[in-house]
């Protein structure tokens, strides 16, 4: 008898150990957004390599375990952030790719600008761990983002071409590298675009930057072809 009763408290022990492992919903839902959030924070403050997963643990108030548990380390925990922030351009590539929506080539750049501009933390980030010839997260940039997304909005772009709403003759390739162009750098060159153009992300401005933005490149600069004004 004292056996079983030994044996039970050992297994109810065991299972008690076990049921560790695995946190909450709730509670296992705050600690994640706690961790992405001072991911973003320290990311943005010190960059990406200067950041160890103790202190983003640390300043989460979690154990460091848990950023392996969630994300399985502190790439993976810098690219869920970005994949959390990209997955509404991604749902809307993919919806225009399958003929859900319309095709708004300009709804895209809006986005991306938009992007930027609600994150003024991610193009610093960008430049100093993607964009520099060290930077230690390129490769893994490269794979997730423009090599997954870009082809799809070319095909976009090929397409659109096809059906006569793109002009002919152009390398949808190098289309999609203008709509990055002109949705990202305002932001990417931040400090001085803010001083010498009045970029911000002031809701009022942004728009028209937008609204801009799509102008020129739908229509480019030069004035349609017409009768010749007289002197």
């Amino acid at each position: 008898m004292l056996n079983k009763t030994s044996h039970a408290s050992r297994s109810g022990t065991a299972r008690k150990r076990r049921s560790r492992g695995r946190p909450r919903t709730v509670v296992s839902e705050d600690v994640r957004e706690k961790l992405l959030s001072a991911a973003r924070e320290l990311f943005l403050r010190y960059g990406y390599r200067a950041v160890s997963s103790r202190q983003i643990a640390s300043a989460a108030g979690a154990n460091v375990a848990m950023i392996r548990y969630y994300f399985g380390g502190k790439p993976g925990l810098y690219r869920e952030i970005c994949n959390s922030l990209l997955q509404p351009i991604r749902a809307g590539i993919d919806a225009m790719s399958h003929g859900l929506v319309t095709v708004e080539l300009g709804a895209l750049v809006g986005a991306l600008m938009r992007l930027w501009a609600a994150n003024p933390w991610l193009p610093g980030l960008l430049i100093r761990e993607v964009l520099v010839a060290d930077g230690p997260l390129r490769a893994m940039f490269i794979k997730e983002f423009p090599e997954r997304l870009a082809p799809l909005v070319a095909n976009i772009v090929r397409k659109e071409v096809e059906r006569g709403h793109i002009r002919a003759g152009l390398d949808p390739k190098l289309v999609v590298l203008s709509m990055v162009s002109l949705g990202l750098f305002p932001f990417l060159a931040l400090p001085v675009t803010s001083k010498v153009f009045g970029v911000s992300a002031d809701a009022e401005v942004l728009e028209r930057l937008i609204r801009h933005t799509n102008d020129v490149f739908a229509h480019g600069i030069v004035a349609p072809a017409g009768p010749e004004k007289s002197a």
